[in-house]
């Protein structure tokens, strides 16, 4: 009996013991004292509190208050109640376009696309772009957005198929997305396929073959990096510039095999906008029409075209920036809300944006939108704010990761000092109306700083900087 007993106890030990609750991890980061702008649905006041990192980069708690005097960490930040709020997300970003700032100051789409692509971006070689990717990342970066679209070019004479596809001009700029520290889209450009106004030259089985290259070569190079940077591969879609209806049956088998979604610019200069409205029909006849299609620009649509995106549950991404610079209209955002596109935004490129600045985004778009209704109230700072940042992180069918700060999801996040702002009234108008990047504090990427009040941490810019003047100096002497 008593062998039995000690036996029970014995038994009841090892279970016991076996099933213990692991003991909580440290965390990397805790930020207190913070002025907490979360853009989580069911929080739309701002709240003073404090918030966790776990050691892989996602937010374990955040609530409002101290946090308890028991809370250790690897690093404590004291914000002194400065404002925190999600990183920003470009639904569309071209970041190899950084060098190009400035170029046909005073074209429209027609003229600026002859300066950037035929007197600059095809005379590139593959590794010119990795260091012209990497520098439009950290531009972004250093302004304070976390996330991006990047649409990347394969339309230089340079780019085409290869085995190696490190030394492929996608390898090239993925590499550079990767060595940035910014979360990416890879935006796989086709036009390795095609041109604009051209059938396409491949068929979707040949077209297939780089396309499964490179997502096994990005797969592999993200696994071994162990990073979360890499989000997806998207590809950038060219039925809008094509003479035939080819090329979207072409993307809508690549998407269908490969299971990935679809940017293409499409509507956005006024000149050609009959022209592409007629080819509205080629999107739905090839069923790339639907959740998976994002509409880059698309502002000179029709009353059927924007009924028929929102029923099939399409999304486009807003790009006040580019589009004023470049005189391309203003798209109805409030039918397109009303009608239920989802809706994001993006800075575009430093060439057409010059300044990808999403401060300035906002205010540009909100401002725009106000002039075309004429009414204060159509949209307000707070929804300009959404679209920036959960409104792209839907988009790009991140939603779950990105665009709010809850627990579970990436910290990836801004301290903003509100010091320039004057007595605050309403504190989502002062972030919209008056910051600006100097107020930007810090730039947290999965609660590691990448940027400390304008200064990169973890790249040396000069060398760069260096890098990209040599290599647009060698591409102008050609002109």
């Amino acid at each position: 009996m008593r062998s039995q007993l000690i036996a029970s106890l014995l038994a009841a030990s090892l279970f016991l013991s076996a099933h213990a609750q692991t003991p909580p991890q440290q965390p990397k980061l805790l930020v207190e004292d913070a002025l907490l702008f979360t853009m989580a649905p069911a929080q739309r006041k701002p709240f003073l509190g404090y918030f966790t990192v776990a050691t892989d980069g996602t937010i374990l708690t955040i609530a409002a208050g101290t946090p308890p005097p028991q809370l250790n960490a690897h690093r404590v930040i004291d914000a002194h109640g400065h404002w925190i709020i999600p990183g920003f997300i470009s639904a569309h970003s071209h970041l190899w376009q950084a060098p190009f700032r400035g170029l046909a100051a005073d074209s429209t789409l027609t003229g600026w696309l002859t300066a950037v692509y035929n007197d600059s971006g095809n005379k590139a070689r593959p590794e010119d772009l990795y260091w012209f990717t990497l520098d439009g990342a950290l531009d972004h970066l250093q302004h304070g957005i976390t996330a991006a679209y990047s649409f990347d070019y394969g339309g230089a004479s340079v780019c085409h198929p290869s085995p190696d596809v490190a030394h492929t001009c996608d390898g090239y700029t993925f590499q550079a997305e990767m060595d940035s520290g910014i979360r990416f889209v890879h935006g796989y450009d086709d036009g390795q396929a095609t041109a604009p106004g051209i059938t396409p030259a491949y068929t979707a089985a040949q077209a297939r073959l780089p396309l499964k290259a490179f997502l096994d070569y990005a797969q592999q190079a993200s696994i071994k990096a162990g990073t979360r940077q890499y989000l997806s591969t998207m590809i950038s879609g060219y039925a809008a510039f094509s003479n035939t209806e080819n090329q979207a049956y072409l993307d809508k088998a690549l998407m269908q095999e490969f299971h990935l979604a679809n940017q293409s610019h499409y509507l956005e200069p006024p000149e050609s906008a009959a022209e592409e409205q007629a080819k509205f029909h080629w999107f739905t006849d090839s069923g790339l029409l639907g959740p998976n299609l994002i509409f880059g620009h698309f502002i000179h649509t029709t009353p059927v075209i924007i009924a028929a995106t929102g029923k099939a549950g399409a999304a486009m991404s807003w790009q006040p920036l580019s589009n004023g610079r470049l005189a391309s209209g203003v798209p109805d955002i409030p039918a397109y809300l009303k009608a239920g596109i989802r809706v994001g935004m993006g800075v575009d490129g430093e060439a057409s944006a010059d300044l990808a600045d999403p401060f300035e985004n906002m205010r540009t778009g909100l401002y725009a939108i106000r002039d075309k209704y004429e009414s204060a109230t159509i949209m307000s700072p707070y929804d300009v704010l959404r679209l920036h940042t959960m409104g792209s992180a839907d988009v790009l069918n991140v939603a779950n990761k990105l665009g709010s700060l809850e627990p579970g999801k990436l910290a990836d996040f801004l301290i903003i000092d509100p010091t320039s702002f004057g007595p605050v009234s309403d504190p989502y108008a002062s972030l919209v109306f008056i910051a600006s990047e100097p107020d930007l504090e810090g730039v947290f990427v999965g609660g590691t700083q990448l940027v400390s009040n304008g200064k990169l941490l973890n790249a040396d810019i000069h060398r760069v900087d260096a890098e990209v003047a040599l290599r647009v100096a060698r591409i102008r002497a050609t002109n």
